[in-house]
């Protein structure tokens, strides 16, 4: 089954407010609540880097070069923390 999704690259900014995930449009908007809404956005807008490195483990060829794109985009989606 084929999912619809709108296609990398997905950005996010910060304002006053909170962040808003945006490709052309919005995608999501995280409000200041108490919560981690900074590494909510990352997470956020690191989907379709998530979603290729799965795809690229799940082949059946994936090799150590797949491994270190995935923990790429992992350490990415943690917006650069480890």
């Amino acid at each position: 089954m084929k999912s619809n999704f709108t296609p990398a690259p997905w950005h996010y900014e910060t304002g006053d407010d909170g962040a808003v995930v945006y490709t052309g449009f919005t995608i999501a908007k995280i409000p200041i609540d108490g919560s981690d809404w900074q590494s909510n956005a990352h997470l956020i807008s690191s989907a379709p880097d998530l979603l290729a490195a799965l795809e690229r483990l799940a082949h059946p060829m994936a090799d150590d070069d797949d491994l270190d794109y995935a923990r790429a985009m992992i350490w990415k989606a943690k917006g650069g923390q480890q």
